[in-house]
Formats: structure tokens, C-alpha cells, sequence
């Protein structure tokens, strides 16, 4: 930040929870208003003290570190909410179609409660009771003001993998109110919306985007024209009714943390054809072969079917629209899918850069936006998670800075600094 430039700071509660949302926003809509200020996030607990901590049971710590094919029985979370101290233990039905969570307080008082999946669902069951710890998610409270306390979330898979008409997987979220287990409602409030009852939250993989609100990644939608929008929809928590209610987020630079989240998963969507994957191929069977200089190798290219590009040319003008030229450069110069055109047509090397599995998801920790910056832009600054080889959370690193300038382009903005998370 400049020196002597005024700010204004606005503080946002950030923490790491575990879970899932999806954005309501057409990129081409969002706003690029005037906003002559400098933002900053201040989150009020490190996102790791929202991770999943949990105690297992006698059953689970018994178990030798090799795989076990004792099938899984049961395992106990610590739980807390608001200073008072309990234990839940989670154990399949008789069907196990479903779970018995048994509630313990302080006083060695227990009660039990019935856990049935959606209809065409059935609830996540460990394969053995050496991944015990792994049938519920405990998404941790924290002593800040207005924090939430701990919840349990429980995911459901679909029965059928025929029906194509549900999501995949769904998850509900629960806590302890009144000394009882009892399970969050979550209402559609969404626009266009008669604000009935879900049943369940359409998402597992959310996270907690600020206190009480919980989000998923953003989904992408490729336009007819070759656009791309983005739905964002978060899920705020309201404890006292023990209720959820779901709702479109709006994305602008006056909603600057869902702008920001909007305009990262937008940056990474295209990016990932020049690290992770290829653009869509349909044809394996017909390929160019493409002998090295030396003559001691080949690479061999296959024609890219996606109706957006039939040139090098054309793919390079597209991320331009999204992205700053020097990183299209360095786009295409490190791509492992090289892409090059081959009689009128667009090849590519089919493959990937591989995938840092010691890396997980990006959360934004601060932002900043100069007043004096032109063409205006809003500076976002990230932390990642970091795993270790069991792929347990160890804690983050600093996942780079994300820069977007709002200029007239045809698509509002323009990504002018950007590190790819898996790299």
C-alpha cells in the first residue's frame, strides 16, 4: 500500500471449515463501479482452527498403522459448543443405510438420535475402521463474538448412479441445542425461489467463507458465445433456530470476497488447459506424429474438438480477454499440452503437468484496492493448504497474490497477476 494513501478497512471474519456453496454471477455483469478506497480482510482465527479435529474411540486407536479390514463399527468426535463439553459417536444403522449418532455430556448422560438419509441416498460409510474418523466431519467453532458453534456435517451419496436428476452427493449439517442433537433445516431462498424446505444442502465440499456463512467452489458455465459465467450461492446459519438458508451472492466490486472468489475460479478454469488438462478431445484413434529434431522421438497430437478454437491463434485470443499477454506467455510456453495448428485445425499433446498432491484449496486473507490504481484493480492476497504424504493437514503457505484491473475489454476486468494453486 502507498504511503499517505487514505483507506478505508473493512474486516471480514474468514475461517476454514470443511464444506460446499455455489455463486450466482454472469462474469460479463459484474460491476466495475467506482470504489475510490483500499480494503483490507482481517480474519478473527486462523483458518486451521476451524479444521477438523477429532478424538477417536478405543475401537479405532487399537488398530495397527497398516490398512485393516476390520469392518467399521463406530468412532467418537469431540464436540463443543459455546464452553460446554461433548462427545458424539457415529455408527452405521442396522442397515446401514443410515447412522445412530449417541450424544454424551459432561454429567455421562446420553441420548440418541437417528440419522436417515435422503430418499434415493444412503449415508458415507467408512470401507474399514482404520478410516473410522472419516464417517462425519466435525467443522470446529471458535471463542470469537458472534462464531458458531461446533457442527457435524454428514454426507450422502446417491444409490443409483442411473439418476441423473439429483446431485451426486449432498451433505447436512447438525449441532447440539438444548442439550440434544438436532439438524440444521435448510431453506431455498434463492430468487425465483418459493422459499421451501431442501431437505439437505446440494453440496459436500463447502467451506466457511465468513462467520455463519458457508460456500462451495464456483461453478463455471460456459455461454453459447464462448463466455463464461459464474454461480456463486452461499448458505448462512442461523444456531439460535437451527436453520440455514440459501441465497444467491451477489458479485460485484461491492461484494468484493464472492467478486474475488468469482474472478480466481474464472482464472483458474482456464489455466488448467495449459497445466492440468487438454482441451477436449474426441478422436484417439487418429493422431500427428511429430518426430523431435534429433530424430530419437516423437510426439504425437491429437485435433482438439471444442467449437471456441480451430487456431493457436484463436486459443491465445481468448485468454487474452481474461488474462494479462505476459501470463498467456508464460500460459503457453509451459504448457505441457502444447498446442500447435496442424492442416487448419487445433492439436494438442494429450496429457497433464501432473498434480501437486501436497497443495489443497486457496483461501483470501487480505485485499486491497489503491485508490489511485488506473486503471482500478483489487489486489487479492491468499493462503493454501499444505499436506503431508498421508495427505494430512500440516497448515498453509502463502498462496501468492491475484490481481484484477476493471478496464473496458468486453469482459469488465483483466487478470494481471495470477500463481496457478497446483503448481
Amino acid at each position: 500500500m502507498r504511503k499517505g494513501v487514505p483507506k478505508i478497512t473493512k474486516k471480514l471474519n474468514l475461517f476454514k471449515a470443511a464444506l460446499t456453496i455455489s455463486l450466482c454471477i454472469a462474469i460479463s455483469g459484474c460491476s466495475a463501479g467506482t470504489r475510490p478506497s483500499t480494503i483490507s480482510i482481517e480474519t478473527s482465527s486462523d483458518p486451521a482452527d476451524a479444521s477438523n479435529y477429532v478424538r477417536s474411540n478405543p475401537a479405532a486407536n487399537s488398530l495397527d498403522e497398516a490398512i485393516s479390514e476390520t469392518p467399521f463399527t463406530d468412532y467418537t468426535y469431540d464436540f463443543k459448543v459455546y464452553g460446554d463439553n461433548y462427545m458424539i459417536t457415529a455408527a452405521p444403522d442396522e442397515k446401514r443405510t443410515g447412522l445412530t449418532l449417541t450424544l454424551e455430556d459432561k454429567d455421562f448422560k446420553f441420548s440418541t438420535f437417528s440419522v436417515t438419509p435422503p430418499e434415493g441416498y444412503t449415508v458415507y460409510l467408512p470401507y474399514s475402521q482404520n478410516d473410522a474418523s472419516t464417517v462425519c466431519t466435525v467443522i470446529r467453532g471458535t471463542e470469537s463474538e458472534n462464531s458458531l458453534p461446533d457442527i457435524l456435517k454428514i454426507d450422502f451419496y446417491l444409490s443409483s448412479m442411473e439418476d441423473e436428476t439429483k446431485p451426486y452427493s449432498v451433505c447436512r449439517l447438525y449441532t447440539v441445542s438444548g442439550g440434544k442433537l438436532k439438524e440444521f433445516r435448510v431453506f431455498d431462498m434463492r430468487e425465483n425461489s418459493s422459499g421451501d424446505e431442501m431437505g439437505f444442502i446440494p453440496e459436500t465440499n463447502i467451506f466457511q467463507s465468513e462467520t455463519g456463512k458457508f460456500m462451495a467452489d464456483p461453478k463455471i458455465t460456459v455461454n453459447e458465445d464462448g463466455s463464461l459465467s459464474t454461480s456463486v450461492v452461499t448458505y448462512t446459519v442461523d444456531v439460535f433456530n437451527t436453520k440455514i438458508n440459501c441465497r444467491n451472492e451477489v458479485c460485484s466490486r461491492e461484494n468484493p470476497l464472492y467478486y474475488g472468489y468469482a474472478m480466481y475460479a474464472v482464472a483458474g478454469y482456464i489455466y488448467q488447459y495449459f497445466k492440468d488438462t487438454s482441451l477436449n478431445v474426441s478422436d484417439y484413434e487418429n493422431y500427428v506424429e511429430i518426430p523431435s529434431a534429433d530424430g530419437n522421438s516423437s510426439q504425437y497430437f491429437f485435433k482438439v474438438d471444442d467449437p471456441r478454437f480451430s487456431t493457436v491463434d484463436e486459443l491465445r485470443s481468448y485468454a487474452e480477454k481474461y488474462f494479462a499477454p505476459d501470463i498467456v506467455d508464460g500460459m503457453f510456453l509451459s504448457a505441457p499440452q502444447q498446442y500447435r495448428d496442424i492442416d487448419g485445425s487445433l492439436y494438442t499433446i494429450v496429457g497433464d503437468g501432473g498434480h501437486n498432491e501436497s497443495l489443497g484449496k486457496c483461501f483470501i486473507t487480505e485485499m486491497d484496492e489503491p485508490v489511485d490504481a488506473d486503471p482500478p484493480a483489487i489486489t487479492y492476497h491468499t493462503k493454501q493448504e499444505k499436506f503431508n504424504d498421508e495427505h494430512e493437514m500440516t497448515g498453509y503457505i502463502d498462496g501468492g497474490d491475484f490481481t484484477v484491473q476493471f478496464v473496458d475489454n468486453g469482459t469488465g476486468f483483466l487478470i494481471t497477476q495470477y500463481r496457478y494453486p497446483n503448481s
